[in-house]
């Protein structure tokens, strides 16, 4: 007969769940895991933070609508603030010529009242030493107001004194 051969079969230890490399393999499938659902966001999530996206964009949108109205307000009030510094310039150009017309009126008005109105030479008076101290006699200012006998008066000055 012939004879099979026979195998021997060698018995191999089994390996252990706990092994180092199965233990390799747990510990990368968990993080692998963890990995995976840290990434992952949830749709209401995702929703609610594209409807916050939006409300942000809408608002900066408002903003800039304002922003670009209050930069147009500001331009006009530099335009009239520029408007009214140029009249300021002219009207103080104008009032420094009055002043000066003012003056020059005023300096020909008293030469004319000096040329009308000579100052009245004073009166000797006799040697009595009371009259010569007394300064009503000495001054030679003109009557606070003109005398009804101003000939240079108009008619209407004079109806103006006596009411």
């Amino acid at each position: 007969m012939i004879q099979k051969p026979q195998f021997e079969v060698q018995c191999q230890p089994t390996s252990h769940p706990f092994s180092t490399g199965g233990m390799f393999c747990l510990s990368i499938l968990c993080l692998l895991g963890a990995i995976l659902q840290s990434g992952c966001v949830s749709s209401e999530r995702l929703k609610a933070e594209k409807v916050r996206a939006l409300n942000f964009q809408r608002l900066l949108a408002q903003e800039e609508k304002r922003s670009n109205t209050l930069d147009a307000q500001l331009a006009q009030k530099d335009k009239k603030i520029t408007e009214l510094n140029t009249q300021l310039k002219e009207t103080k150009a104008k009032i420094g010529t009055l002043e000066s017309q003012n003056r020059t009126l005023t300096a020909e008005l008293n030469a004319l009242r000096k040329e009308n109105h000579p100052p009245q030479e004073r009166k000797s008076a006799p040697d009595s030493p009371d009259l010569l101290q007394d300064p009503d006699t000495t001054t030679d200012s003109p009557p606070s107001e003109p005398s009804l006998s101003d000939p240079f008066m108009s008619d209407e000055e004079l109806l103006k004194i006596l009411e």
